[in-house]
């Protein structure tokens, strides 16, 4: 008990002394002296304001503390930041399509672009023709309302084919020979998932530079009188090429489109819209036949594709 009592009597005493410590601690911080609010003279306050806030007009931001950041626009197919109109090609063609068509497109420039005698031949022609068209699917990926592959470069490849397809009509020369193999080079890069560091100042569309109507019209016949005409045939060739028959039907849609865009050759006369707008509707009617797997409904717009070009090639020669 002796003990317990000891201790208790040091506890006590120790438990005194801090409690006198932290006290003198507290009465020292408050006598400690703190640095006076600084005085401006008379030149400082003609310049700034007592309080800002009070000479502001109008009402003050919700949160006049929260950080803004400027977001940039989404990339539609631009280059250097810029973004291009959008415009309603989903309506027709598909992504599927566009992208089967520039793979189809380089199994072709393969064969065309081999040896600078080759290309002198009929090579340059045939490049002149699928160039033009590339340069038209590049043009509407860069446009696209949607979801498809290769549209950050959409605008970029738009203009290095269309460049090389036009020079292709002075003939295959060495020039536009060394200048088309590069492009073949792009488009497998492209292909492979690589991306064209071409600056392009202009990413509006300019379809009267993109592509002439003579590749167009090459294409739109290969469409139909190749293609179209002979999966017509029977109900068996229609239903054993229905993927095929979609792709064309959508080709020759877009196409007719672009045929009438401001700028190209007649895209003004009343007459040659008129075709254009029938072929075109043709087309999608074709499209829809293969999703409802109706024969009948897509022979029948078949012929109305044959009627219109029969019609505007007789009305135009």
């Amino acid at each position: 008990m002796r003990h317990l009592a000891t201790w208790l009597c040091c506890g006590a005493f120790s438990l005194a002394i801090f409690n006198l410590m932290v006290a003198a601690q507290e009465t020292s911080s408050s006598k400690k002296q703190r640095a006076q609010p600084p005085r401006f003279g008379r030149e400082v306050s003609r310049v700034f304001f007592d309080d800002v806030f009070t000479k502001l007009q109008g009402e003050r931001p919700a949160n006049p503390g929260a950080v803004v950041v400027a977001t940039a626009p989404a990339d539609r197919g631009a280059v250097g930041g810029a973004a291009t109109s959008s415009y309603a090609w989903s309506k027709l063609i598909s992504s599927t399509t566009i992208e089967d068509e520039i793979k189809s497109i380089k199994m072709n420039v393969d064969k065309s672009v081999t040896t600078p005698s080759e290309f002198a031949g009929r090579g340059h022609k045939e490049v002149r023709r699928d160039f033009s068209i590339l340069a038209a699917m590049f043009a509407i990926i860069g446009e696209y309302d949607g979801d498809v592959r290769w549209k950050k470069n959409g605008v970029a490849a738009r203009e290095v084919f269309a460049r090389t397809a036009r020079n292709t009509k002075a003939g295959g020369n060495t020039n536009t020979y060394n200048e088309s193999k590069q492009r073949k080079a792009d488009l497998q890069d492209l292909l492979s998932g690589a991306s064209l560091s071409v600056d392009v100042t202009d990413v509006e569309a300019d379809w009267s530079a993109i592509c002439d109507r003579g590749p167009l019209m090459q294409r739109l016949d290969t469409a139909f009188e190749k293609k179209l005409n002979g999966w017509m045939s029977s109900e068996a060739e229609f239903k054993e090429n229905s993927e095929d028959i979609l792709h064309e039907a959508q080709m020759v849609t877009a196409l007719s489109e672009i045929l009438v865009k401001e700028g190209m050759d007649e895209w003004d006369d009343e007459d040659y819209a008129g075709f254009a707008k029938r072929m075109k509707e043709a087309g999608m009617e074709i499209a829809n036949a293969v999703k409802l797997n109706s024969y009948d409904q897509a022979r029948q717009a078949a012929g109305e594709v044959r009627k219109a070009c029969t019609e505007c090639h007789e009305f135009y020669r």
